[in-house]
């Protein structure tokens, strides 16, 4: 097990959602955030998607705000609010920049129903 999948799987999971795609978005957040935390480096990539596609949109300032000030900040702080069970956490989740693209592997329906091991019990 890798040190993301630990980390991942020591936070609080959000059971509870409007849909199943706020379901598969959340699943999907949890394994990119495994990625980060293993490979903090894929925060530059998260940056220059924020450069390249948010800030020039006049009309996403308010989501490149949040995010630049976001990834100022400790992995283990950006991932811990990207996963977090309030309407913060599903905005960041909702507007995140793309980090990594999942291999299709971790992308299908049966993968994502294998959620990342939870470790607090």
């Amino acid at each position: 097990m890798t040190e993301g999948e630990r980390f991942v799987g020591s936070l609080p999971v959000k059971t509870d959602f409007h849909d199943r795609s706020k379901r598969r978005s959340y699943d999907l957040t949890r394994r990119i955030a495994v990625h980060l935390v293993d490979d903090p480096g894929l925060l530059a990539n998260g940056r220059a998607y924020l450069e390249r596609c948010v800030r020039p949109d006049s009309a996403q300032a308010r989501y490149y705000a949040l995010w630049a000030d976001l990834l100022g900040q400790n992995i283990r702080l950006i991932v811990r609010q990207l996963l977090e069970d309030s309407p913060r956490g599903e905005l960041l989740r909702d507007t995140q920049p793309v980090f990594v693209v999942l291999p299709s592997r971790e992308r299908t329906a049966e993968s994502l129903g294998r959620r990342v091991p939870d470790l607090t019990g």
